[in-house]
């Protein structure tokens, strides 16, 4: 019985297994021919919003009054507001920085292209006037302050920068364009047909407004020094004693108006007109003929030739500040050879 049974039991196994390997077999090619599932995104990664119960919109009623205005105002605007213009507009030039005229500084009102320039430590009124391409007078006769004196200048000064070479003047009670234009030798018209002053007929000008000459210069009229009977010397200069003659300063210095006309002491004829480079500046020498000769030191310019025969009393030169200087000055020395002697036993009492 048991050996008639075991082909049946075998038949079953056999059956099974090949059912089960039919199953596994199915299964595999399902999981194999399955679709790929997308990659996820950023977007899928977002977390998505709670929802939210929907507003109830107010029904729109008539406002009026107050109640209208505040609406009014809460409204969003067409156009942004424009951008406020700064004040104060600067414009970098090299080391220095270019600032418009303001009206405030001087209490003035402005003036088209006239700008203020606030001095910097170690600058000098000749760099000032060379960096904005003007003559150093046209910065000093703009500015009364440094006029007299074109060294006394300090870091944090501010001064007045003219558009061209010339002069910026304030109006004063009475000042007229005929008087300003012989003041500062320049036809009138030039004056009233400058567009930047902004002049019409019939031309009055207001006191505090502020002009531009162009080309206007203004020359320095002292009276020359007179010569004294019984002195073979006269004074180079109207001026005072700021340095007198000792043994480290074996000269005088008379200090006077920058561009003040300086004359020759004595009658002569010119050996030296050159700068020095070991303090003296422009400087002048006039040969006396015996011996004695003079030297005019720290000039603006010299205004005569070498080998130029000079009288007492004639114009050589006008004052200024070169070289070793403070302030300006004529450094004057009265020589026999090479020996130096006090200028103040030979001039007379006064100038």
């Amino acid at each position: 019985m048991r050996a008639m049974n075991a082909p049946r039991r075998r038949y079953r196994s056999y059956l099974l297994g090949g059912f089960l390997l039919f199953l596994g077999l199915w299964v595999g090619l399902a999981y194999l021919a399955r679709p790929a599932e997308p990659k996820p995104s950023s977007r899928a990664l977002a977390p998505t919003p709670t929802p939210t119960m929907p507003v109830a919109t107010p029904t729109p009623t008539r406002v009026t009054g107050k109640a209208k205005m505040a609406r009014a105002s809460a409204r969003p605007l067409i156009k942004p507001l424009p951008t406020p213009l700064p004040t104060l507009a600067t414009v970098r030039v090299s080391q220095y920085e270019r600032i418009p005229y303001r009206p405030n500084d001087y209490g003035l009102p402005p003036l088209p292209r006239v700008i203020t320039y606030t001095v910097q430590p170690g600058d000098t009124l000749s760099t000032i006037a060379a960096h904005f391409g003007l003559t150093m007078d046209a910065v000093r006769w703009s500015n009364p302050e440094v006029e007299r004196n074109p060294d006394d200048i300090y870091p944090g000064q501010v001064l007045r920068i003219p558009p061209l070479n010339g002069v910026v003047v304030e109006v004063q009670e009475g000042d007229t364009i005929e008087k300003l234009a012989q003041r500062y030798n320049v036809p009138p018209e030039v004056i009233r047909d400058y567009a930047a002053n902004r002049l019409s007929p019939p031309y009055t000008l207001k006191p505090g407004s502020l002009l531009i000459i162009p080309g206007g210069s203004k020359q320095i009229n002292l009276p020359p020094p007179r010569p004294y009977p019984g002195y073979s010397y006269m004074w180079p200069v109207r001026g005072i004693i700021t340095q007198p003659f000792h043994a480290r300063h074996r000269a005088v210095d008379i200090g006077t108006i920058y561009g003040a006309y300086a004359y020759a002491a004595r009658a002569g004829r010119v050996r030296t007109v050159r700068w020095d480079d070991t303090g003296y500046g422009y400087m002048v020498i006039i040969d006396h003929g015996d011996g004695w000769n003079t030297l005019y030191a720290h000039l603006k310019g010299a205004l005569v030739q070498p080998g130029q025969y000079v009288q007492q009393g004639e114009i050589i030169g006008r004052a200024g500040g070169t070289g070793r200087a403070t302030g300006p000055h004529v450094h004057f020395e009265i020589r026999k050879g090479r020996v130096r002697y006090d200028p103040m036993k030979f001039l007379p009492p006064q100038p």
